[in-house]
């Protein structure tokens, strides 16, 4: 079986675990390489997330924007590596992401292919059935809701009204001005 991995870093021979949101250092994979791929931009720095993605009852991916043309500024000329992996042992599932596995040891690379802009490959993607994006008219006031409070979450449990500079503060004040002025300092 092939294991993909997305990453903006290109050049790599071996895949290390690096620490995550789910608190271990660990090398994430995915069976699907439309998955991995969205892991080659990062929209927010670690230890935060922001892959609103889910799956049809085909099994295809969709993408949920909760701004609008959130797909296009997160994706639009950002270059992205696909590493494939062939023997990866001790795999663990904690994410819970029917496709996504991670392994807590370093792994061989055993092929690569650079995509130049992901965007435009997501976009290909789409023309084949296999991708969509869901756009913010789209979505029900209830993921809208669970998506505004996890961003909430992240405000307090981080203390970013303490830090309005943080990266992640940015990210949130910028495309979420409504979850930023909620939350109190």
């Amino acid at each position: 079986m092939i294991f993909y991995h997305g990453s903006p870093i290109g050049g790599l021979t071996e895949l290390t675990p690096f620490l995550s949101e789910h608190d271990n250092p660990y090398v994430y994979f995915a069976t699907n390489p439309i998955v991995a791929l969205l892991y080659a931009a990062k929209p927010v720095p670690k230890p935060f997330s922001f892959y609103p993605f889910g799956f049809d009852t085909n099994g295809n991916v969709i993408y949920s924007e909760y701004f609008e043309n959130a797909f296009y500024h997160l994706y639009k000329g950002k270059t992205g590596y696909l590493y494939e992996c062939f023997d990866v042992k001790d795999l663990t599932q904690p994410t819970h992401i029917n496709c996504a596995y991670t392994c807590a040891n370093a792994v061989t690379v055993d092929s690569v292919t650079k995509i130049p802009d992901l965007y435009l490959y997501y976009k290909q993607q789409e023309a084949k059935g296999l991708f969509r994006v869901k756009p913010i008219k789209e979505i029900s006031s209830q993921e809208l809701h669970l998506a505004y409070a996890a961003l909430s979450e992240y405000i307090k449990k981080y203390r970013l009204k303490s830090t309005p500079q943080h990266p992640m503060s940015v990210f949130i004040k910028t495309h979420f001005p409504n979850v930023w002025q909620q939350e109190e300092s």
